[in-house]
This record gives C-alpha cells, sequence and structure tokens, in this order.
C-alpha cells in the first residue's frame, strides 16, 4: 500500500551502473558463451528483482559491450584472434535475441 510512496525510483544511469557491475563480475573469470548467457540472466534477475525496468535488448547490449571490453589475450589466442573472439561474442548475443524473440511469440 505504502510502496509508492517509499520506493524509490532508479535514474538511467544508476540502472545502468548496476547492470554492469553485476555483469563485469560474471564476465571477470573468461568471455564465452555460457558466461555470456550467464550474465544475460543474472542481469535479467537483478533487472526484475530491483525494478529497473530495463528492457532485454538493452541488457544484452550491455552484456556485449562488456564482454567486448573485457575479452583479452586468452580469448583471442583460443578463438584465433580478436576478430574471431568478437564474433563469437556477437554470435552467442544474436542466439540469446532469437530465443528470446522466440519466447515471446509463444506467450
Amino acid at each position: 500500500m505504502f510502496e509508492k510512496f517509499f520506493e524509490r525510483k532508479r535514474s538511467p544511469e544508476e540502472a545502468e551502473r548496476i547492470i554492469k557491475k553485476i555483469v563485469a563480475r560474471e564476465l571477470e573469470q573468461e568471455v564465452n558463451s555460457s558466461t555470456i548467457y550467464l550474465a544475460f540472466t543474472v542481469a535479467q534477475k537483478e533487472n526484475q528483482g530491483k525494478k529497473l525496468e530495463m528492457t532485454n535488448n538493452y541488457l544484452l547490449n550491455i552484456v556485449k559491450d562488456l564482454a567486448f571490453g573485457m575479452s583479452n589475450v586468452f580469448e583471442d589466442s583460443m578463438y584465433g584472434g580478436p576478430g574471431q573472439t568478437f564474433a563469437n561474442i556477437e554470435a552467442e548475443i544474436t542466439k540469446i535475441r532469437n530465443r528470446i524473440s522466440d519466447e515471446e511469440e509463444r506467450s
């Protein structure tokens, strides 16, 4: 009943900082398809739990940007260079986007 009066509305910048911090924590060990998916699901849960009102597309863009920035020489050597690492990240983000679109169509 009193939630409307006491609930603090976060600014978009503050909401983005919260999500970036959580995503970075998930991607700090390694950037691969499973950690990208895990980072996205954790971001989704945080978004819903704290009522940050961010769209899945926006969350995926944050995950993609951080994955690009946090990939390192180790991933590049494993996947055949930075170009291939970025292509793998992009492919995983696209796969998640498609999965979300399919789930929304079924609902």
